[in-house]
């Protein structure tokens, strides 16, 4: 049996920032992560609270944070706890030398590739829009053969929008990929983070930019967690570039998970990957250890503290059941809605929330669970992320920002 102070379930953001935390406290840290999590498919930026209950956004997450329900994670974590969260964030990337931008007084408000706007908080340098402010003269770059990425849809829905009415220009880059299939973000990003490759785009966009102007980017800078293509792109063509939010592969959440793995490996965490964990060993209220189940053989892994951040219904954290939401590991009870028919709105695109996005597990102001009777579930194990009870991540702009908030403090109370 492999013993650990702390066991983390889940490689998804909130589990490896609860290992970075619990890690600088000077404890030994295991990540049992069963896939990548959900980084590389949500992005790198960390959206704090963006919407209300009523669709309405905050004029800053701060503003937001004021208004939560009670049974909203960020109501169980505190304010204090969020801030220290987004400081500790804040430092790590500027230590790693990839910071970011952005505080819990200002709402950011970043293009998509559909040409619309969305609320954020904490962004990379890639996305920081502040030089829009400096000129009327944008160019909707696109790469031929992506998939899902029209610079002309770019163009023609932002110049709509307060802050982005400007001139556009549509500009076209080959990656004279010849393979015959579609190319991903990943792709292009794989190119630019060639030589080779920088150089060929710095001459495409050479022929067709005029220097002084914005260049509204895919993300595709490179894979990297560093501004190494930015830079050399902006210096060569003497324009400022700032990265939309597309599709998945989202590159911003690839660096930002590369960025948080070298993070952990220095700092002596153990990863386990493909660690697919199946149960717990409870007595008397504690969890003793969680067992893994592979194609060869079930381990054990005991710790003093555990910290479950495996997602929810998307990552298998939680799962549905005919009449019922099941946490499969611990067995712990999951807060629905007595009926099936009660957890969907069936106006998938209104201002309303949909119920299921709510469904997780209670917690209390430790982050510890919750019987349906109100007691302490299990005096050892703490809830991160996704699966927890009671805020639509979706709806309310807040998915990376409650995992971020429910890790550090997790990691805090083990």
């Amino acid at each position: 049996m492999r013993q650990s102070d702390v066991i983390v379930i889940g490689g998804g953001f909130a589990g490896l920032t609860a290992a970075a935390v619990a890690a600088k406290r000077g404890k030994t840290v295991t990540v049992l992560s069963k896939g990548v999590g959900t980084l590389t498919i949500s992005g790198g930026t960390i959206d704090l609270l963006g919407c209300g209950s009523d669709g309405r956004p905050f004029a800053s997450p701060a503003a937001g944070l004021a208004l939560v329900d009670p049974d909203h994670p960020y109501s169980k974590i505190g304010k204090e706890a969020v801030q220290a969260a987004v400081d500790f964030f804040l430092d790590l990337c500027e230590t790693a030398g990839f910071p970011y931008r952005g505080n819990l007084q200002e709402m950011k408000w970043i293009p998509t590739a559909a040409g619309t706007i969305k609320p954020t908080c904490l962004v990379p340098k890639t996305m920081d829009t502040a030089p829009l402010a400096e000129t009327d003269m944008v160019y909707a770059v696109g790469f031929h053969c992506l998939k899902d990425y029209y610079p002309h849809i770019v163009a023609k829905n932002l110049q709509k929008l307060p802050g982005y009415d400007k001139t556009y220009h549509i500009a076209m880059v080959d990656p004279r990929f010849t393979a015959g299939r579609d190319v991903s973000a990943l792709d292009i990003a794989r190119w630019l983070d060639t030589e080779s490759g920088r150089q060929d785009c710095i001459e495409q966009l050479r022929n067709t930019v005029k220097p002084g102007a914005v260049l509204l980017l895919p993300p595709v800078l490179g894979t990297r967690p560093d501004y190494q293509v930015l830079q050399e792109l902006e210096q060569a063509v003497r324009c400022r570039i700032i990265e939309t939010v597309a599709l998945p592969p989202a590159m911003t959440g690839f660096r930002l998970r590369n960025l948080l793995l070298d993070h952990l490996k220095s700092a002596g965490v153990r990863i386990v990957e493909q660690a697919f964990v199946a149960k717990a060993i409870v007595e008397n209220g504690r969890c003793l250890a969680v067992v893994t189940q592979n194609s060869d053989r079930e381990r054990s892994y005991s710790a003093q503290a555990f910290i479950l951040a495996n997602g929810g219904f998307y990552g298998g954290g939680l799962l549905a059941e005919p009449g019922k939401a099941v946490e499969p590991i611990f067995h712990l009870p999951v807060k629905a809605p007595a009926s099936q028919t009660q957890w969907s709105n069936p106006r998938l695109f209104s201002r309303e929330q949909q119920p299921f996005a709510k469904i997780g597990i209670a917690v209390d102001s430790t982050l510890r669970p919750l019987a349906e009777n109100g007691s302490l579930a299990l005096e050892n194990v703490y809830i991160a992320g996704r699966s927890l009870a009671g805020y639509d991540f979706c709806f309310e702009k807040s998915g990376n920002g409650v995992a971020l908030a429910s890790g550090y403090q997790a990691a805090m109370m083990v």
